[in-house]
């Protein structure tokens, strides 16, 4: 009897165990009923678009002074971070090769004068044996139309008279050779003297040595293309960012727009910029497509320094006083209490450019009402509205949570809003919907 009683007890304590757990497990096994809508009101506000991009900062104008000639470095007057001026020697080239080219193309102008001046002397002996022969003719035809001299004789002076023309001529090409003799031997004079001046190495303008690639005693080889001595940069007070600037955003940037430059080493810094030029080349990387935009910045205190990774904000628009919600209102998406979506919570696609329209929900008497707005400017955080019927102060839903205790609809909720009951109480353990 006694054992019979100790199980009916013991069946009862399992059953009353159960039935308790039962009630304290629903709200976890089923989910509560009641939903909390987390809002914000509307408000106005400034909303400024940004296109923010990284790039590297280079002076704008960087020129890399190179060698026309070969030879070995015998002098370098600079180092790196020297301030150079224009026309100031940065190095010597050894000379000796293109001195020796120059006193030989000098000789070989001596020679070629000389010879010039011998061909004309034999030009004037050529012309002087000319005249003879055609004298000696003009005089001795006479004599043999009386038949004072046989045919043989006057044959002979004839023949000898036109050999005496061809000297001549011969002697004339002569002259004309040693004339082109000179100008070539000249232009292999100014040729050698022009690699001679080579040797120099000048700046090409005032600036300052980024760097210097030899040092003395280097051999530099310039047969098959310029060997890079120092690169030299104008100043470091006006620099420019070259970014790369994705398709979507090219559109919205131009020329004279504003900009925010900021570096890793002076983070508190921001310096102000202009958008310099949009170039239209783009650049194709696995099939992403990309422009360059060159901002350009004026620091006087030289603080950027080339390769300095620079992260960049440029502005393109900009709304004063406007009405505006936060993005995450055209992101949110009601759900029923039973966690189906809510009749006609379908709603146009949440993204778009100015102009588009999307759907909204306000609480109104807290439940969610739909509305159509035209969207405006965005920066990431708010979007304005331009048109749609929100006026301020009202609440626009950005999130709800199914379940959970129960919210103020003054109290701050999760996006930072307001949130209002709609259901009553909830139940602890709830899950959240929204971003």
């Amino acid at each position: 009897m006694k054992k019979r009683r100790k199980m009916f007890v013991i069946i009862g304590i399992v059953v009353a165990v159960v039935i308790g757990g039962f009630f304290v497990l629903r709200p976890l096994l089923f989910g509560g009923t009641s939903i909390t809508y987390v809002t914000k009101p509307a408000a106005y506000a400034d909303i400024t678009a940004t296109v923010n991009e990284t790039g590297v900062v280079n002076p704008v104008t960087q020129v890399m002074v190179g060698s026309e000639v070969s030879g070995t470095i015998r002098t370098l007057n600079v180092d790196f971070n020297s301030t150079v001026r224009k026309g100031q020697v940065l190095a010597n080239l050894d000379p000796t090769t293109y001195q020796a080219a120059v006193d030989s193309a000098k000789a070989g102008i001596t020679l070629a004068t000389a010879n010039e001046q011998s061909a004309v002397v034999n030009v004037g002996k050529m012309k002087a044996e000319v005249d003879m022969a055609n004298l000696t003719v003009q005089r001795d035809e006479p004599l043999f139309t009386k038949g004072l001299i046989d045919e043989n004789q006057i044959d002979t002076e004839r023949t000898a008279g036109k050999t005496a023309q061809q000297d001549y001529l011969a002697a004339q090409s002569q002259v004309r050779v040693q004339q082109a003799q000179i100008s070539v031997v000249s232009g292999q004079l100014r040729q050698s003297q022009y690699n001679l001046s080579k040797t120099v190495i000048l700046s090409p303008f005032d600036g300052i040595v980024m760097a210097r690639n030899v040092s003395i005693g280097q051999t530099v080889a310039a047969s098959l293309q310029t060997p890079t001595l120092f690169t030299l940069a104008t100043n470091l007070t006006d620099m420019q960012v070259d970014t790369s600037v994705d398709e979507a955003d090219i559109g919205s940037l131009k020329k004279g727009e504003s900009a925010q430059i900021t570096v890793t080493a002076f983070p508190n810094v921001v310096f102000s910029a202009t958008v310099q030029q949009v170039r239209i080349n783009p650049t194709i990387v696995q099939n992403v497509v990309t422009y360059d935009a060159v901002v350009q910045v004026h620091d006087t205190t030289g603080r950027l320094l080339p390769g300095m990774t620079a992260q960049v904000t440029i502005q393109t628009a900009k709304q004063t006083h406007v009405m505006s919600v936060p993005i995450a209102a055209v992101l949110y998406r009601p759900l029923a209490a039973s966690g189906a979506a809510a009749s006609g919570s379908t709603a146009l696609p949440v993204a778009g450019a100015a102009g588009s329209k999307v759907t909204v929900w306000k609480l109104v008497d807290g439940k969610p009402v739909a509305l159509q707005v035209v969207i405006g400017l965005s920066d990431g955080r708010n979007l304005e509205i331009t048109s749609g019927g929100i006026a301020e102060g009202d609440l626009i839903i950005v999130a709800q949570r199914r379940g959970g205790a129960a919210a103020s609809t003054t109290g701050t909720g999760a996006s930072g809003g307001n949130a209002a009951s709609a259901g009553g109480n909830a139940r602890a353990g709830g899950s959240r919907q929204g971003p």
